[in-house]
């Protein structure tokens, strides 16, 4: 099938294009010539997928050859190299304003749609075409480690800090084979998907998730889950620079929900009580080494794991502050399984009464940091850490953006005026189970479990 060419764009399309498939891909292109955002639909079956491959990679071939064309004209100092087509011909892509541009400046293509099965379809209509970009996918730990150690852990927060863990201290052999890999020019011009790549990883050796993190670097477009876009967390442990880059949304109905569910969380009793008995245990472990005097004076776990820089007083402070959470949260009156509702400002001065603030939060999430990752060492002789684990992850949410020196107000204002703080009954799985032992640390003793859990929704059309 001979090239066709769309807004002065030439596009190598396997097929011969339906009228609508060419007007999708003029828009496609049209948006990308414009810097500009678009909302784009087309029938069901009318290969959306396709189009948006070929148009976002054709125009960026001829914004490349743009850049090649003006960095030839800059050697030349003004000299015609070809006579008869003047440099303007190649269009305007290859500079912004008097700025010239280099090969460092082409844009990456972001490729995200909202399933790993949905990605790999695409990629195997990629592998249809004739263009042959540097490709990357991202995925997670839970589907690229193939350490058999870490992989036979239960949790996945205890996966992810003990991968960290043998990365730091480089006993995975997968990982110590990454950097050689990485290099390797038949992966680097590969196109692959997360199958592909695990089956890679287990023919040589090498750890799929931090070599797809490797190739992303010199990747032309990479694949990747809504939410590795749309939730802040994600996209800095992915290290995802969105500035400068193309980013398509494919299936893009789901992303409103999509940003909604990535700042928003539910904080059960369950995940407050067995946060309060996991620390309660520690506790009561460093007082019985301090006891056979096996901890110095100055307290820094050395019987335990060097790798704890946590005195005990810090890790009471910390148990203190889950009480005092707990207790705030369950001291509201609900009258009835509606629950209460308040402006999303409240939760910062929810947390206040637990000394959760922005001038602490940066201690207490290094202490998390500290106890998930030694416990997930320890797998049995503690209860589930994954309660700690969220705590951490929501207090990264609530204070993701720093205020500006004198304008903490205004900054909460214009940052929560689209949540919702909901405290209302707890209907969560754990409530009817009868584990009293679970609850049995907490200094409220209660005999029962505590009833109000803690949700905080983003509503409404959210600024992505």
């Amino acid at each position: 099938m001979p090239p066709i060419t769309l807004r002065g764009i030439t596009v190598d399309f396997p097929f011969t294009p339906y009228e609508c498939q060419k007007d999708y891909m003029s828009k496609v292109i049209e948006c990308l010539q414009n810097k500009v955002n678009g909302v784009l639909e087309s029938p069901t079956g009318t290969g959306k997928t396709l189009c948006l491959l070929c148009a976002a990679l054709g125009w960026r071939d001829y914004f490349k050859d743009s850049i090649s064309a003006r960095k030839i004209a800059e050697k030349l100092g003004g000299a015609e190299l070809f006579p008869d087509r003047p440099l303007s011909s190649w269009g305007t892509a290859a500079t912004d304003g008097d700025t010239p541009m280099y090969y460092t400046d082409i844009p990456k293509i972001i490729y995200a749609s909202r399933t790993h099965s949905q990605l790999t379809q695409v990629i195997s209509e990629l592998k249809n075409t004739s263009y042959r970009p540097k490709v990357c996918v991202l995925g997670s730990r839970e589907q690229m480690c193939i350490n058999p150690e870490v992989m036979r852990q239960e949790s996945n927060h205890i996966k992810v800090h003990m991968c960290r863990a043998k990365v730091s201290t480089r006993s995975c052999v997968f990982y110590n084979n990454v950097e050689e890999k990485s290099s390797d020019k038949d992966i680097a011009n590969s196109i692959l998907d997360i199958e592909d790549l695990v089956k890679y990883g287990n023919k040589e050796r090498v750890c799929p998730y931090y070599l797809s993190r490797s190739i992303k670097q010199q990747a032309d477009i990479i694949f990747m889950p809504y939410n590795y876009l749309l939730d802040p967390k994600s996209r800095r442990a992915h290290n995802i620079e969105l500035k400068g880059a193309v980013v398509i949304f494919d299936e893009a109905h789901n992303v409103e929900r999509m940003c909604e569910e990535s700042t928003s969380f539910d904080l059960t009793p369950y995940d407050l009580a067995s946060s309060i008995d996991v620390v309660d245990k520690l506790l009561l472990e460093q007082a019985r080494d301090t006891e056979r005097g096996e901890v110095t004076a100055d307290f820094n776990v050395e019987s335990l794991n060097s790798e704890l820089k946590l005195d005990i007083t810090t890790i009471a402070k910390l148990k203190q502050i889950l009480l005092d959470l707990e207790a705030a949260i369950d001291s509201f009156d609900v009258p009835s399984d509606k629950g209460i509702t308040k402006p999303g400002s409240f939760i910062y001065e929810l947390f206040q009464k637990a000394q959760l603030t922005f001038d602490t939060k940066a201690a207490i999430l290094e202490a998390l940091e500290q106890i998930t990752g030694y416990l997930a060492g320890r797998p049995g002789i503690f209860m589930n850490t994954s309660g700690l684990q969220k705590l951490s992850d929501i207090i990264q949410l609530v204070f993701s953006i720093e205020p500006a020196e004198g304008s903490t107000g205004q900054h909460i204002e214009a940052n929560t005026k689209q949540f919702k703080v909901h405290i209302h009954r707890d209907t969560s799985q754990h409530r009817k189970k009868q584990n009293t032992d679970v609850w049995s640390s907490s200094s409220s003793k209660k005999q029962a479990w505590p009833s109000r859990a803690l949700t905080l929704t983003q509503h409404g059309h959210p600024a992505l």
